[in-house]
């Protein structure tokens, strides 16, 4: 598998996921038993002020009534469910369904066995549920059906074995300022509810994601905080198209900080994406502006895959960098991409250049797509997700930087011909460089030490490629095996010219070859005994001319004023 392609896992493993819900029902069923019960209720005090009861259960109008409930129905005195202990094995706490009359549940405690608040097809904006401990609950804290308006506000729902807080098929709802802690699955999910408002709630420790919608257009969720929740992230959207993700803190959530899948036109700003777990990730997605967002430790900040004519603008990251894969090199030209930084530095996006030269330090990453004729000289790329990125390129020299202590690889080139890759420094990296689908390349004089595995591999399609006089030093130390590997075709691990090899840290035999790790059984015939030293012809010619040139022209110099002397002597002798 590419190194690209491994990359996308967390896109897939992010697709899979959202599969996950066809069938919600059959999935609370199955781990409504398996979960564990919220700790102690004590956790949850005053008791005090709540009255012991049994579940409430209202199907019509009347029903208001008959429980002797405060309220009148109204917008002005709606129907007040409040100050109860419900704790019982019965499926549903409290549960409302097919009523067109107001009501407001406040301040009630609900463990009840399957739901502890449940409303389903109600009338438009006639429920507010708010200041409600749900918690301990085998499927959900608080569940939304066919209820459009909803207002979801200052809850508590820890503890629920499948999710805090859900809301389907509920459009315009708002869930305000809730807390969804350690809940089995999810904290809270949305799911076919257009236009509903999440804000300011706090998902914490959630097994598989903090907040989750899917197939909800013109989402709008600012403002919350969604930490350690794991595989499937802090925030995730699935087609859910016109959405606003803003203003959110989310912190070492495993694969995905924030995520959207096939949510065309949307937006994500002003977040701050911080710790494990990708920092965002936009997935199949046309036409989405990530604009001024924070991504800090995550490896890879921004991830973009397929997701042509989105804008990139203002973002800055910090140990971490930006990663595009898109299946066609015309898809790299679609994305505007401006003003962002990595590690303080310029975030370079070069795309369709001709003759680019790019010598002066000021960058923190280098992606290039579909350009010819390239100079890369004299870059310090390092802790980021990789330093230089060449897909597509034709021609060039990547000479002299430095691209260590990247969660990834230090120099990456896919679909790229005919470049020299000349004295640059990868130390530290996931792997040095690396090689996919690339031809006729030159690799020589780098220096690579200390990646996790090889210093330099080469994939199945690339061939044809030259390495030598490079210094292979404590490389895949972890696997025991060889510092490079080569799985392509016709790639020569020497100098043809001078018989000379590159220098491996691991060959201790005086004659020998070094076998190269990979199914293109290769081996470098002529291994060095030391590390080679780049010597650069410029520098070279350069101090020729100091050496020779220059002793000559002082030669001429005292030559043209020994004659001048002579020659005045003279004149002074004839007058």
């Amino acid at each position: 598998m590419s190194y690209m392609k491994k990359c996308a896992t967390v896109a897939i493993s992010f697709i899979l996921f959202l599969s996950m819900f066809t069938s919600v029902e059959s999935k609370e069923t199955e781990f409504q038993n398996t979960y564990h019960r919220f700790p102690s209720k004590e956790a949850y005090q005053p008791f005090f002020s709540y009255i012991n009861s049994l579940p409430i259960v209202i199907t019509n109008d009347s029903n208001f009534t008959d429980y002797g409930l405060l309220g009148t129905g109204t917008p002005q005195e709606p129907f007040r469910i409040e100050n109860l202990n419900i704790t019982t094995s019965e499926n549903k706490g409290i549960y409302i369904h097919n009523t067109t009359k107001y009501f407001k549940i406040q301040n009630c405690f609900v463990d009840a066995y399957r739901g502890g608040i449940v409303i389903d097809s109600v009338r438009k904006e006639t429920t507010r549920i708010e200041d409600n401990i749900c918690v301990g609950n085998s499927a959900t804290g608080i569940r939304i059906l066919h209820s459009p308006g909803t207002k979801i506000i200052n809850n508590t729902c820890n503890y629920n074995s499948f999710a805090g807080i859900h809301v389907g098929n509920s459009s315009e709802s708002q869930i305000e300022n809730n807390r969804c802690i350690q809940d089995g699955w999810l904290g809270i999910f949305v799911d076919l509810s257009e236009a509903c408002l999440i804000t300011n709630n706090t998902c914490n420790s959630n097994s598989m994601g903090g907040i989750v919608v899917e197939e909800s257009p013109l989402s709008y969720v600012a403002d919350n905080r969604c930490k350690n929740n794991d595989y499937h992230g802090g925030i995730s959207f699935s087609r859910s198209n016109k959405s606003t993700v803003i203003n959110n803190l989310c912190t070492d959530n495993s694969q995905a900080n924030i995520a959207l899948y096939e949510s065309n036109d949307s937006f994500v700003s002003n977040n701050h994406c911080s710790g494990i777990g990708t920092g965002i990730v936009i997935v199949n997605g046309g036409n989405v502006t990530v604009d001024n967002n924070i991504c800090s430790g995550n490896g890879i900040g921004i991830y973009l895959i397929d997701a042509e004519e989105s804008k990139i603008t203002n973002n800055a990251l910090y140990r971490s960098g930006f990663e595009f894969y898109e299946l066609n090199r015309e898809d790299y030209h679609s994305y505007i991409v401006q003003n962002n930084s990595v590690n303080d530095k310029e975030f370079g996006y070069f795309v369709g250049l001709d003759d680019l030269k790019i010598t002066q330090p000021i960058y923190g990453q280098l992606i290039l797509a579909d350009c010819s004729n390239i100079q890369i000289l004299h870059q310090n790329l390092s802790s980021t997700h990789t330093g230089i990125t060449l897909l597509y390129c034709i021609k060039g020299t990547i000479q002299n930087n430095f691209c260590s202590d990247n969660w990834n690889l230090g120099i990456y080139t896919y679909g790229s011909i005919g470049m020299a890759i000349i004295n640059n420094t990868c130390n530290s990296n996931f792997a040095g460089i690396v090689l996919e689908s690339s031809s006729k390349n030159e690799l020589s004089y780098n220096f690579l030490s200390e990646n996790l595995l090889w210093g330099v591999v080469l994939d199945l399609y690339s061939r044809n490629n030259s390495i030598h006089h490079n210094s292979f030093i404590e490389n895949n130390q972890h696997f025991n095996t060889a510092q490079a590997k080569d799985d392509g075709q016709n790639n020569v691990w020497y100098d043809e010219e001078s018989e000379e090899g590159n220098y491996w840290s691991d060959y201790f035999t005086v004659v020998g070859s070094y076998y190269i790790d990979g199914y293109a059984n290769t081996q470098d015939l002529y291994p060095l005994s030391e590390p080679p030293v780049y010597r650069n012809k410029n520098i070279y010619y350069a101090f020729f001319s100091f050496a020779v040139i220059i002793p000559l022209m002082i030669y001429g110099y005292f030559q043209i004023t020994i004659k001048k002397k002579r020659f005045n002597n003279q004149e002074k002798k004839l007058r």
